[in-house]
């Protein structure tokens, strides 16, 4: 017997048949937005160690945001400031234009980071802070 006549001797396709399709499809539409999901919330976004700690109202009082920056932090290959590293103390002689640094000592960061949030106000990364030494916790 063919699942045809099977279907006209029960009275063929009608509305339970076409409430169980439905409820077995709907959740197939949702699976792969759960999957894609964790493209957003699990993004990183461009970080920094936080230097606000030293500043303790005497050191920084007369530079602006980007000296303290440069002062603060050791410069990557690229370039950018390294994300994961800070100096053990404010290296002030970067101020001065054409001086060059040898051997200053870097520590990791020591009070957390701070977050480019142009693109993400929030996400996993940011929220735990899974960046750097802490990587490996990510479950990415």
């Amino acid at each position: 017997m063919k699942f045809e006549n099977i279907l006209e001797e029960i009275g063929g396709f009608g509305p339970f048949q076409i409430i169980i399709n439905v409820l077995l499809c709907a959740p197939r539409i949702v699976l792969p937005c759960n999957y894609l999901l964790n493209n957003f919330i699990a993004a990183l976004p461009p970080h920094r160690c936080d230097i606000s700690t030293l500043d303790d109202g005497r050191l920084f009082r007369n530079v602006t945001q980007q000296q303290r920056l440069t002062v603060s932090l050791p410069l990557g290959e690229d370039g950018g400031f390294r994300s994961c590293e800070m100096f053990s103390e404010p290296q002030f002689q970067l101020l001065v234009n054409g001086s060059k640094l040898f051997e200053a000592t870097t520590v990791p960061c020591q009070s957390g980071w701070v977050y480019d949030n142009s693109t993400f106000t929030s996400t996993l990364a940011t929220e735990w802070d899974l960046v750097c030494d802490r990587k490996s916790l990510s479950p990415a």
